[in-house]
């Protein structure tokens, strides 16, 4: 195995700096050794010459402060041989390697902190150095275990990307009945979406007393557009585009119009996206319940414990997410099931009132995925071109449902995050291709 240049002189530097401290430990040791042979001397002199004491006590302390001073000086000169001698090592080592010029002249000075700091430099550089190197021949060799199906592990099935992690809470799961052949998507649905979004726009920008868009003007901003991104959207095929790639394209064009006209107006946007979502989200709920009520039903229910309410909000996820799926603007659907732990202390967290000082909120949270969205690819150009307000028709209408079976009592808030997913695992990110929309549903007791 070859090692990088870097690396061999952090080795090299790090040796003569071991070298140099074991070098002044042994003059030390031997100034320690002298000063003690001295002092025994003088002892033994005092006990024989009682008589004689003060006048060679005077004499042998001149003799031992020269004799002190000539190792003192003999210790300066090794130390500064010793300097000078690993500053001329260090230098040539250093020299080898790419910038030390300027490491290799600073290390001239007789101020021995100056090559320590660069040492120290040299030597994590060629640490990060090698850790990059080993980084990106780990990640080379993931790309060729991918590309040729190396290792038992990569041949299994995927995993579904709600019980990944280990966690074994989060392991079971309630998912779509599979669909015999494909579901075309509901053109009359479609339609209908689109024209719902079209008047809570406009109804969302009177209460700005933005007055300026007309219907007309609106209708004839989404054609324009229409008709500049259509060749533009659609690959040069013979086939013309499906129901599916067609409604994909409409919310584009559609989105797109209402947020360039929010940036012309400078209206204020998080107020206005929350409006707009939850207006479209009831709109899209009550759609639904008129249309298949079956679906829906225990949404109109009274029922008495908070237990059964989260029991009815978890059942009209499940219903909205069907519904989706019935109308072809989803392939199929997953949801993660709550843990009982979980459920009993959201449920049996008392209320706060007046008389408490201190009051801990609860929070569930579950998962539900939804896969083969027809609005991805709309999704996904809008928000690269930083606009924030986009198709998430199953998110609006999941949200509503979810919030309906909760009363004001109840003080039940319910968050929502939308996330990008690939269910197929790859290590190279060239091959990123998102088929699912995973949401992300926190219910909050204040």
């Amino acid at each position: 195995m070859l090692l990088r240049p870097t690396s061999a002189i952090g080795v090299m530097i790090a040796a003569a700096t071991c070298c140099e401290i074991s070098t002044a430990m042994a003059f030390s040791l031997k100034s320690f050794s002298t000063d003690a042979s001295t002092s025994r001397n003088m002892h033994q002199y005092r006990s024989t010459s009682i008589e004689q004491a003060v006048d060679f006590d005077i004499k042998q302390e001149d003799e031992q402060q020269q004799q002190h001073v000539h190792v003192l000086d003999q210790d300066y000169n090794c130390d500064r041989r010793r300097r000078d001698i690993l500053a001329a090592f260090t230098s040539s080592i250093i020299s080898l390697s790419a910038g030390a010029p300027a490491l290799a002249a600073a290390t001239e000075s007789d101020n021995f902190e100056a090559p320590m700091n660069g040492l120290t430099r040299q030597i994590r550089t060629g640490v990060v150095k090698g850790a990059q190197v080993i980084d990106k021949l780990d990640s080379r060799w993931e790309r060729l275990s991918d590309d040729f199906g190396l290792g038992d592990k990569r041949n299994q099935p995927k995993r579904n990307v709600i019980d990944a992690g280990g966690n074994e809470r989060t392991k079971k799961i309630v998912q779509s009945q599979s669909s015999i052949g494909s579901i075309v998507i509901d053109k009359v649905l479609a339609a209908d979406l689109l024209k719902q979004c079209d008047e809570t726009f406009l109804t969302c920008l009177q209460t700005k007393n933005i007055v300026t868009i007309s219907p007309e003007s609106l209708l004839r901003q989404i054609n324009d557009t229409t008709n500049l991104l259509r060749k533009s959207f659609f690959k040069a095929s013979s086939d013309p585009a499906n129901a599916q790639e067609e409604f994909n394209f409409n919310c584009y064009v559609h989105f797109r119009v209402y947020n360039e006209i929010l940036v012309k107006e400078k209206v204020y946007f998080p107020l206005f996206k929350r409006d707009f979502e939850a207006s479209v989200g009831k709109l899209l709920l009550k759609s639904a319940l008129k249309e298949q009520p079956s679906l829906l039903q225990d949404l109109a229910s009274e029922t008495t414990t908070l237990g059964e309410r989260l029991a009815n909000a978890l059942m009209a996820s499940d219903a909205a997410a069907t519904l989706l799926q019935n109308k072809g603007i989803i392939d199929s659907w997953e949801r993660s099931i709550p843990p009982d732990d979980d459920i009993e202390d959201w449920t049996t967290t008392s209320k706060p009132t007046s008389t408490d000082n201190f009051y801990v909120s609860s929070d569930l949270e579950y998962s539900l995925a939804l896969n083969g969205d027809v609005t991805l690819n709309s999704q996904l150009l809008l928000q690269e071109l930083g606009y924030r307000l986009y198709p998430s028709f199953g998110r609006w209408l999941v949200h509503e449902a979810v919030l309906q079976c909760f009363g004001i009592e109840d003080r039940v808030k319910v968050n929502m995050d939308d996330y990008y997913m690939d269910t197929s695992y790859n290590s190279n990110p060239d091959l990123f291709e998102v088929k699912q929309v995973l949401l992300n549903i926190v219910l909050e007791r204040d």
